[in-house]
């Protein structure tokens, strides 16, 4: 029975050699191969099992020779470090004088390989294996050296050395990925910095994900503790600890929704679960960014300016690259601006009234209660006028009497306004009658100059003369009534108590009236509108204006309609927005140090006149987040020229190009499509953040920047190095 045999050679091509008789031997084929092609059979298919399993075992003692070969090429090429700056330096020198010359290591180590006997590779994966295995094995040979050195050193170059050396199967890791990616680079053609470009990248993606895979690894037994443990104890102890969290930081925990309450307490539950401490900042930053909406990274919330530096730095470099799957870090940050925009429109800013549409709804809410006062203490004066006894008079020689006796006791005759005393003289002469009504009168301008005046004097003067017209009989009464008894009919007579009624319709009637003047007093902003105010200044100088105290502002809001204060609330709000966004509504943009002083500069206890407890939360909630987006803290090296991410994000797209071209899927290692969404996953997780750092973060790769040194241009392109 004949059957198609597919013959591989050494090199990876192939030939077929169909309808070959089934009793063929696997050495018959070799033979003939051979023959026909002059190369070395590597693997045969379709021939029975035991040529391919035979195939391979021939092959085992090969693949063991590459691995020593690129072990001591690999410990070569490392010590390099060390022993060219003395090969270039010192041996050379002192050998050219008898016209020899000393190799590098790593040249020395590959003719060692030679001498041995041991296979060299053949075929383009052969190599890029080899560049892997070579890292892989220096590596080792440096973090072993880095060690020892660290082992004889002290204070800081030995904890230098030791950082150095730390983690060796991360960087272990990492030098084989590094070689993967450079090697690739190189069988596709491409140059030594494209080379040196490639390594790198393969050395921080392999290291990012070794990190991450030990770092899993060392939780791993905490994990499975807190798995044990029910979900709803653990989720009874974050609730304390978040409301702990919050009360510390002064945020009301009643006032915050209960989605962000529910939202937090899981958040909270999960970073317990893996058995490290809370970061409390960060928790407390966190809270803000929840009861906002928004989407914090890891380095807004724990501030840490080095990982903010990161953070800002791989925005802007994936802002400058076309691939839009890379971008959602910068896009975050303008989604994060839209929605504290829309929060304030949601409070009030949408549609709100302009500052003079404001202030005028305010005017016509206290023209209309002073129209009211008006008309109310205007009908008790026309009744005071229409009672009987309006035309009485009054004991005018008693009245002077008295006001004199007062003001000579209290020394104040000298402070009486010269208009007042005039008046006094004519009714103590008895040229001007002085009846009830002109009585009431006399009452009605004191009080008009006792407002007008700052004299204390006289001020005191008028009251001591108010007093007297006050206690002043009608003519034919007893002066006084000490006792203030209830009139007895039959022994009053019908005239005094007419007089009387008189004076107490009048007595109402300015009552009613010095109610009114204390309470426009009390309120400057009602003050100004009896005065005559214009409404473009109105809401600038009674309601935000640091002019109008807190005490002014809520007896405004008291006199009122609830139209009226509604506007002003919305105003308000306005305010804030236009401060925040500098009047551009059109463009995404937030101040939040301006945000932050409009809050200020108004203050606490006037906008809670206007803004309940839940609602002045989130006012000032939206102003930290602003902040704590924005914050570049001291130590942070942001790049905020653009020109360095426009640079980095130039050299990916260059990487990303060149990638198609890499064999053994190195291609997806160089690519920014593997490191940037890795590295924008952890911006993003906000378990990074609440997980108290200890020592250097879980995310961070240890790389020993030696190994980026040591990775060697390709051995063909040495200067000493003989090629077989």
């Amino acid at each position: 029975m004949a059957r198609d045999i597919t013959v591989t050679f050494e090199d990876g091509s192939t030939h077929v050699y169909r309808q070959a008789p089934d009793d063929v031997t696997p050495e018959a084929v070799q033979q003939r191969a051979a023959q026909e092609f002059g190369k070395q059979v590597r693997a045969m298919d379709g021939g029975r099992k035991s040529v391919q399993v035979g195939s391979a075992l021939r092959d085992i003692p090969r693949q063991i020779g590459l691995t020593v070969r690129y072990g001591l090429e690999g410990l070569g090429q490392a010590s390099e470090i060390v022993t060219e700056p003395l090969r270039q330096l010192v041996v050379n020198p002192a050998l050219s004088m008898f016209g020899a010359r000393a190799a590098p290591t790593g040249q020395a180590a590959a003719r060692f390989a030679d001498v041995l006997g041991l296979p060299s590779p053949r075929t383009p994966d052969e190599r890029v294996i080899g560049d892997a295995t070579r890292l892989v094995a220096g590596a080792g040979g440096v973090i072993g050296g880095t060690r020892a050195a660290a082992q004889q050193a002290t204070g800081a170059t030995r904890a230098a050395l030791s950082s150095m050396a730390a983690s060796p199967g991360v960087q272990t890791v990492g030098a084989a990925t590094a070689g993967l990616a450079g090697g690739s680079v190189r069988e596709a053609g491409g140059g030594p910095v494209e080379q040196f470009i490639a390594s790198l990248a393969g050395a921080v993606a392999g290291g990012a994900a070794a990190a991450k895979t030990t770092d899993a690894t060392r939780r791993g037994s905490q994990v499975l503790r807190e798995l044990v443990k029910p979900r709803q104890d653990r989720l009874t102890e974050a609730a304390g600890v978040v409301e702990l969290a919050a009360q510390r930081a002064g945020i009301d925990w009643a006032a915050v929704a209960p989605r962000v309450r529910q939202q937090l307490r899981d958040e909270v539950a999960d970073a317990m679960s893996t058995g490290r401490p809370l970061d409390p900042d960060a928790l407390r930053r966190l809270m803000v960014f929840r009861q906002t909406g928004t989407t914090p990274t890891v380095g807004q919330l724990t501030q840490n300016p080095v990982t903010i530096t990161r953070e800002q730095n791989l925005s802007r470099t994936a802002a400058n690259m076309d691939d839009q799957q890379l971008q959602r870090l910068p896009l975050l940050q303008n989604r994060n601006i839209n929605q504290l925009l829309g929060l304030l429109d949601d409070a009030g800013a949408r549609d709100a009234p302009s500052d003079m549409a404001a202030g005028r709804s305010a005017i016509e809410s206290l023209d209309a209660l002073r129209s009211r006062a008006d008309a109310e203490i205007g009908g008790l004066y026309s009744a005071a006028r229409d009672t009987a006894g309006r035309s009485l008079p009054l004991e005018g020689g008693t009245f002077t009497r008295t006001a004199n006796e007062l003001l000579d006791q209290a020394m104040v005759g000298g402070a009486l306004p010269p208009g007042v005393a005039a008046t006094m003289n004519k009714i103590a002469k008895g040229e001007m009658p002085f009846t009830v009504e002109i009585s009431e009168q006399l009452k009605t301008q004191i009080g008009k100059l006792q407002r007008a005046t700052t004299d204390g004097q006289a001020r005191m003067a008028l009251g001591l003369v108010r007093r007297a017209l006050d206690d002043t009989p009608l003519q034919g009464s007893a002066p006084v009534n000490p006792g203030n008894l209830p009139a007895i009919p039959g022994q009053v007579p019908p005239s005094t108590m007419a007089g009387e009624e008189s004076i107490l319709a009048f007595n109402q009637a300015r009552r009613a009236n010095r109610a009114w003047m204390q309470r426009v007093e009390g309120n400057p902003a009602l003050q100004a509108v009896v005065d005559g105010v214009e409404p473009d200044q109105f809401f600038q100088r009674y309601v935000i204006g640091k002019g109008a105290s807190a005490a002014d502002v809520r007896t405004l809001s008291t006199d009122l309609d609830r139209g009226s204060v509604e506007a002003l609330r919305r105003a308000i709000v306005r305010h804030l927005k236009d401060k925040a966004t500098s009047n551009t509504d059109d463009i995404t943009k937030f101040s939040g140090a301006a945000y932050r002083q409009a809050l200020r500069d108004i203050g606490e206890d006037k906008l809670a006149v206007f803004f309940g407890r839940d609602e002045l939360q989130q006012l000032r909630a939206i102003g930290d987040t602003a902040k704590y987006m924005q914050a570049q803290p001291a130590g942070s090296a942001v790049n905020n020229s653009n020109s360095g991410a426009l640079v980095a994000a130039r050299g990916f797209e260059m990487l990303d190009r060149l990638a198609g071209f890499v064999p053994l899927g190195g291609r997806e290692v160089i690519r920014g499509k593997i490191t940037q969404p890795l590295l924008q996953r952890e911006a993003l997780d906000p378990l990074n953040a609440l997980r108290r750092a200890t020592g250097l973060p879980s995310t961070t790769v240890r790389v020993n920047p030696l190994l980026a040194v040591a990775f060697p241009a390709p051995v063909q392109g040495s200067e000493d190095y003989a090629t077989d």
